[in-house]
């Protein structure tokens, strides 16, 4: 089964993301064709945890995957999910845990140092 992102629609400060089934096994003909997943956030609430709207298809495919995880595709119906607190603090958690693994990683860079030949001159430093 994969989910694919179809729009969002906005009423307000909620903003709707909305998402379709495609089925993946040609022989699955007794299963609806459409099968359609909406997912309603407050957009207050990306702006209180500094999460770009931009990240907000994403954020509702981690969930979608999350619920659906485990279930039958036959057994799989329309439905309708709210973003919470919860999924953006998750979602915030993980992204500054990838960022400092990220910074750890990096080699940090010597100070500049211009050769003896260069005409460049430096500002004395001041500790």
């Amino acid at each position: 089964m994969q989910l694919v992102y179809m729009g969002f629609t906005q009423e307000a400060s909620l903003r709707c993301f909305h998402f379709q089934r495609i089925l993946t096994q040609a022989r699955l003909t007794n299963l609806p064709k459409i099968v359609q997943f909406t997912l309603k956030a407050d957009m207050s609430l990306f702006m209180q945890h500094h999460i770009p709207v931009q990240e907000g298809p994403a954020i509702c495919l981690q969930i979608l995957t999350d619920s659906l995880a485990g279930s039958d595709e036959s057994e799989i119906a329309s439905a309708s999910y709210a973003i919470t607190k919860e999924h953006l603090s998750t979602f915030v958690t993980a992204r500054t845990v990838i960022a400092e693994a990220k910074a750890a990683r990096r080699k940090p860079r010597p100070p500049f140092k211009p050769s003896s030949s260069s005409q460049l001159k430096l500002p004395p430093r001041i500790n």
